[in-house]
């Protein structure tokens, strides 16, 4: 078996019913039980069979080309009904099980519950999940069920469509066939096709969908046209594992959309066109703003995932793509459409403009379009209006039938995440009390956003501390434990790089360390590589990583970050390299290279550009950030992981834990890098040398300083959920760098002081 298929566990559960299917002339007709039976799999019941692959060379298709919802041919006026979800990431429960904690912002058993009142009022409503959905949050424990829990979930609450993100791509090819084929609706991208050079389908050359691109549903004789899309950045984020992949190739994003929508227009003429993206806003130069702007004149609305952002916006025919879009929901809070700033949308302005929305991530909210149409006197359907809006599902309550279907589920992931593999020995964030928040050292905790930390910003990402060092060593042990040269010599590793993913990481001293704590530390599936890297591309790396803080300023107490930068974009370097950063500097871009990283030394000798150096990462940078940027090519690559036994760097973690018993602060406490405006610190907290910030908060900006660690006040953020970030820093000489925490008082609760701090309530 290839030993990237992740094997069940005794706690994993299993789905008895096996599918069957055949293969017609390139359309694909699936039979399987809409709720499928489940049961706990014991440690000697056998791994169930699988499916075999997909036919090469032929266009998957469960469903006909036009699937009737309604046909009431009598109607003069109706509205139509869109839902939408996006990047699940395996949330089945209102659950987290790398915290084991509750998420009250999340789950399809919430989303379930929303679905229950809008079919109440609408039974003919249309549900797409917009991909990124099966993996995440424990559910690759089940990537050998011959039907993926969130696959059975996606059927048991009758979806529609399912367009797949770049998460689909995660696992071995038989992962996402099996996935397709155990789906009940239609599943579209318009992008993706089989890979005429590997495969030689079509002598003539012509392009061979892998998907159909388009689904079309008939309302009454109303045809509404779906379009999907798929990041074609696949092939770079998986360039490390193109297993996962093979045979298939990504189209352009632009040509295959505007290609598939006039296709469907010309032979459907449908009356509504909607697109189904798994795609930034802004992608890579690119982005559904470029389509949006191409195609309003085509597309009524899009849905989207891929940013796990929330908004509702418009955008015109022509509008630049690289400028922001108007934000047309209520008071900017992203759950209802301002019918005030979007004005009027009919079928008399409709090619002017097309509307946009994504619900956020992990069932945050549901996504909504509700579309009316009347007949003209010519008897055709013509568009009336367009509504939109995110019903979020803080308050819902989980639904109980979705819960007692996948109860075996969830209980095997709580099992399988709390199971204990070792102890800790020793704080890994060295603040004074090992607490992530270097202002009021506490852990993240609840609001009406989310777990957040009161000032956003975890200290081991301001300072060198074990939590991230523990990363790069075992990083940098497994390949030097693995990996040879061409001569079968140890491959020795100069430096390796490594994120903090998650604000929410941290491992204090007498702790039991669960496996969960590896997912808490590590939550994606990254697999780990090693490269040559010249000493000039490195330095380029490195300044691209600073990046994500912004420049400091004289007056500034707090770091701040630029939000537009992800958190899993920001790398820490480890190994035999020395250097200092300064966030005086400007930061790397494109009109600069950056002057903020100082290497002092690496390999035991002074820092040489023209040098080769060894550096692990992991192959989500390998692909998406050195081979993109040409700072390597793919003839350098010494050795990668996915054909080891273990070989996620997370899987890892739990590896070495397991097998020593405990995880020693003291073995991975390696300080090789300072931020020159902080400076440096020991494993108690206690400053060694002090930056400027530092001595800052000790001087003239003490009294700022204790009122931001007392809670009196609050740094502004931008963003929201797990996107929130410190888009300025408290800064002792600008006052519109803070604003007064209106829960203080001597008696509030801890909620409350977070609540006042949330994001819907600071100035606008």
């Amino acid at each position: 078996m290839n030993p990237k298929i992740i094997k069940l566990s005794a706690l994993s559960a299993a789905v008895l019913a096996i599918l069957s299917g055949c293969n017609h002339q390139k359309q694909e007709a699936v039979e399987q039980p809409k709720e499928a039976a489940i049961q706990t799999q014991t440690a000697d019941a056998p791994v169930p069979s699988q499916l075999p692959e997909l036919a090469k060379c032929e266009t998957f298709v469960s469903q006909p080309e036009v699937i009737v919802k309604s046909n009431d041919k009598n109607l003069s006026q109706q509205t139509i009904t869109i839902g939408a979800t996006g990047d699940m990431h395996g949330r089945i429960y209102a659950y987290d099980y790398a915290l084991d904690a509750i998420d009250n912002n999340a789950g399809f058993t919430k989303i379930a519950s929303l679905l229950k009142e809008e079919r109440a009022a609408d039974e003919n409503m249309l549900l797409i999940d917009l991909g990124d959905t099966v993996q995440g949050n424990s559910a690759e424990l089940f990537n050998d069920n011959p039907v993926h829990p969130v696959v059975e979930t996606l059927n048991a609450l009758n979806y529609d469509l399912w367009v797949p993100g770049n998460h689909e791509f995660d696992f071995e090819r038989a992962f996402i066939d099996r996935n397709l084929r155990a789906f009940d609706g239609s599943v579209i991208s318009s992008n993706i096709l089989w890979d005429q050079a590997a495969t030689e389908c079509d002598a003539s050359g012509d392009e061979i969908p892998f998907l159909r691109g388009f689904q079309l549903y008939d309302y009454n004789g109303a045809k509404v046209a779906v379009v999907g899309l798929t990041p074609s950045w696949v092939k770079v984020w998986q360039a490390a594992s193109p297993e996962n992949f093979r045979n298939l190739d990504f189209k352009d994003e632009l040509e295959a959309v505007t290609a598939t929508v006039d296709h469907v227009i010309e032979a459907h003429q449908p009356d509504v066109v909607i697109g189904a993206f798994h795609y930034g806003r802004k992608e890579h130069g690119r982005g559904v703003h470029e389509i949006a702007s191409a195609l309003a004149d085509k597309i009524d609305v899009i849905f989207m995932g891929h940013e796990h952002a929330r908004f509702i916006e418009q955008v015109n025919k022509g509008d630049d793509p690289a400028q922001e879009m108007l934000e047309i929901s209520v008071n900017g809070e992203y759950q209802q459409e301002d019918k005030a700033i979007s004005g009027v949308y009919n079928h008399e302005n409709r090619h002017q403009k097309v509307k946009i929305i994504e619900p956020g991530n992990w069932g945050w909210a549901l996504a909504k379009a509700q579309i009316e149409l009347a007949k003209d006197e010519n008897g055709n359907w013509q568009i009336q209006d367009t509504t939109l809006a995110n019903r979020t599902v803080a308050g819902v309550e989980e639904d109980k039938a979705l819960q007692e279907q996948m109860r075996a589920i969830h209980d095997a992931s709580e099992t399988d995440a709390n199971t204990v593999i070792g102890n800790v020995e020793g704080h890994f964030t060295f603040s004074a009390n090992g607490a992530a928040d270097e202002a009021v050292l506490e852990d993240r905790m609840a609001n009406s956003e989310g777990l957040r930390l009161y000032t956003t910003i975890h200290a081991a990402k301001l300072y060198d501390m074990p939590l991230v060092d523990v990363i790069n060593q075992i990083q940098i042990r497994t390949v030097e434990e693995k990996a040879r040269d061409k001569d079968g010599n140890a491959v020795k590793v100069d430096v390796s790089a490594a994120a903090l993913f998650s604000d929410a990481s941290n491992l204090y001293h007498g702790q039991d360390y669960h496996k969960k704590d590896s997912a808490n530390l590590y939550m994606y599936d990254n697999e780990l590589v090693a490269v040559n890297i010249q000493g000039a591309a490195l330095k380029d790396y490195m300044e691209w990583s600073y990046a994500y803080f912004n420049q400091f300023k004289e007056g500034d107490l707090t770091v701040s970050f630029n939000p537009d930068i992800r958190a899993y974009n920001y790398d820490i370097f480890d190994g035999n390299i020395e250097y200092v950063v300064d966030l005086s500097q400007p930061a790397r871009n494109e009109h600069s290279e950056g002057q903020r990283v100082q290497i002092e030394s690496i390999a035991g000798a002074p820092f040489d550009p023209q040098a080769n150096y060894v550096l692990a990462i992991n192959d989500y940078r390998y692909g998406t950030t050195l081979l993109a940027q040409g700072w390597i090519t793919e003839s350098d690559v010494i050795w990668e992981s996915s054909n080891e036994p273990i070989y996620a760097v997370r899987d890892m973690l739990t590896d070495y834990v397991a097998k020593a018993g405990k995880l020693a602060a003291a073995d991975f406490t390696h300080p090789n890098w300072h931020i020159l405006q902080l400076g440096t610190i020991d494993n108690t907290g206690q400053h060694q040398t002090k930056g400027d910030i530092v001595t800052l908060r000790e001087g003239a900006g003490k009294s700022l300083w204790e009122r931001l660690q007392n809670k009196e006040i609050c740094v502004m953020r931008s963003g929201a959920g797990d996107r929130t970030a410190i888009h300025r820093a408290l800064n002792l000489m600008d006052e519109g760098s803070w604003f007064v925490n209106p829960n203080y008082s001597d008696t509030a609760t801890n909620e409350a002081l977070y609540e006042g701090c949330a994001y819907s309530n600071q100035p606008q």
